[in-house]
């Protein structure tokens, strides 16, 4: 453009040169005037291109700016709106936020939070795990199972996500579908203790207790300071009744954790089962001293404050009374009365002969000795019965035949009335049928009778909760939780 102007004007300038030259009205003036006022007409002519320049580099520079600046707006703009970047910052941040509520165990606003990073990041996977897990806590068993269902399509490898879908499936009383995700967990996490004492107690669940105490005994290898490991092997001991193998064990959590509620009641329950009330009294004291002291604890209070009143020499050796037995003196005892109340010592020769007068006399009393020399028979026959009927009961549990299946757990308790694992599934049969008040009060008693047994608690959850009772049936859920180790507190439950 400068260039141009440069051709321009001296063209002007030249052409009204001319014309005033050839031009009769004016005198011509003074050539070196005229060359003068040319001169500074084209200094004034360069002065006003120059600052025309200056001009042109002032756009040239804002427009660069402008382009410049376009860039960064666009892209807040569309942080804003559609940038595919996005939406993955905003997932982040809500996920972010999730796991910090989840750490202080706000489970409803963690939810929210991991549904926000869902929506803007369809493919989190651990939001999606997370999620599940504050569902699980809440007791919401079924979206816990679709959460972490959604979790594992994405990333089938992860093996805390098999594990909890197992809780939440044993919750539901589908033990079969648990058995098959704890082995997957396994399978991915082999060294993993917690895996193994998942399955211990759903093939509890499932009645299989010599691989439930396998499992348990893995557990304690993978994990020797567990003392959740002992108390839950001790109390399918004591229920399995070997109870020697059991107070070993309570023993061994003492040892490992001295400030354990539960570890006192174990050995507790020991004591009360073999008949010696002081040291139960003296360890339920303790566990009230040392943790909280449940509704269970002060039936155990009672039943050994009962106990000590009945017998206050209560020892450990229950022995006493079985040496009361010297039934076998009673039945000489009659018969030698008789020939020395005739006659001193010398007669007892005659003796014979009185005797053989009534021999009735003499055949009725050899009868009562055996009578009384069969009763240990009926014991194991009784307990095998028991047996067959608890197992009966279940298999009519399994065909969801539930009142029949009562009727079957009522004869294995007249047989065996102490059977925890009898009154926990009686309850489970209940709470089917919906009687919720009758199943809270058997699950209560395999409490009583079990103070460490986490299935009882996950189903007086269970029931609690369908009664109405939801704080009876959260602190049901927090006990259970601790009991089985799976975290803070877990859920409101159902199992068989």
């Amino acid at each position: 453009m400068t260039s141009r102007l440069h051709l321009i004007l001296p063209a002007i300038f030249l052409l009204a040169f001319a014309s005033w030259l050839f031009s009769d009205e004016v005198a011509p003036p003074d050539l070196n005037t005229a060359l003068k006022n040319v001169q500074q007409s084209l200094q004034q002519l360069q002065k006003e291109i120059k600052d025309l320049q200056g001009s042109v580099k002032e756009l040239s520079r804002a427009a660069k700016n402008s382009r410049e600046a376009r860039p960064a707006a666009t892209s807040a703009t569309a942080a804003l709106s559609g940038n595919p970047a996005a939406p993955l910052v905003r997932a982040q941040e809500a996920y972010d936020r999730g796991r910090r509520a989840e750490d202080l165990k706000s489970y409803g606003p963690a939810i929210e939070d991991f549904t926000q990073a869902i929506e803007n990041d369809p493919k989190n996977d651990s939001a999606f795990l997370h999620r599940g897990y504050c569902h699980y806590y809440l007791g919401d068993f079924d979206n816990a199972i679709a959460d972490l269902s959604r979790s594992l399509a994405l990333q089938p490898n992860n093996s805390r996500a098999f594990a909890m879908r197992a809780s939440a499936r044993r919750a539901l009383g589908q033990a079969a579908l648990a058995l098959a995700d704890v082995n997957e967990a396994i399978q991915r996490d082999a060294a993993n203790a917690d895996n193994y004492m998942l399955r211990a107690s759903i093939q509890e669940q499932l009645g299989h207790n010599p691989e439930a105490i396998d499992d348990y005994t893995r557990a304690i290898a993978l994990a020797p300071d567990s003392d959740k490991a002992f108390l839950n092997r001790a109390a399918l001991y004591r229920t399995l009744g070997q109870l020697p193998r059991s107070v070993e064990d309570c023993y061994k959590a003492i040892q490992i954790n001295p400030a354990d509620a539960a570890a006192y009641l174990c050995r507790a329950q020991f004591y009360l089962r073999t008949g010696a009330a002081q040291p139960a009294l003296d360890d339920i004291n303790k566990a009230m001293l040392v943790g909280q002291a449940p509704v269970e604890t002060a039936s155990l209070l009672a039943t050994a404050e009962k106990m000590l009143q009945t017998n206050p020499v209560n020892t450990l050796q229950p022995q006493p009374p079985p040496p009361a037995a010297p039934t076998a003196p009673l039945p000489v005892a009659p018969t030698a009365p008789l020939p020395v109340a005739p006659a001193p010592p010398p007669k007892p020769i005659q003796s014979p002969v009185a005797v053989l007068t009534p021999p009735p006399a003499i055949v009725e009393t050899p009868p009562p000795t055996p009578r009384r020399e069969a009763p240990p028979q009926p014991r194991p026959r009784a307990k095998e019965d028991a047996a067959f009927y608890y197992k009966q009961g279940r298999a009519l549990a399994a065909q969801e035949k539930f009142e029949d299946a009562i009727e079957a757990y009522n004869q294995a308790l007249k047989l065996e009335p102490n059977n925890a694992l009898t009154f926990n599934a009686r309850g489970y049969a209940y709470l089917r049928l919906r009687y919720y008040e009758s199943a809270v009060a058997d699950f209560s008693e395999a409490i009583r009778l079990n103070p460490a047994y986490a299935n009882a608690y996950w189903n007086r959850s269970a029931a609690k909760k369908a009664a109405g009772d939801k704080a009876g049936a959260r602190e049901d859920l927090r006990r259970a939780a601790q009991l089985d180790g799976l975290g803070p507190s877990k859920p409101g439950v159902a199992k068989n």
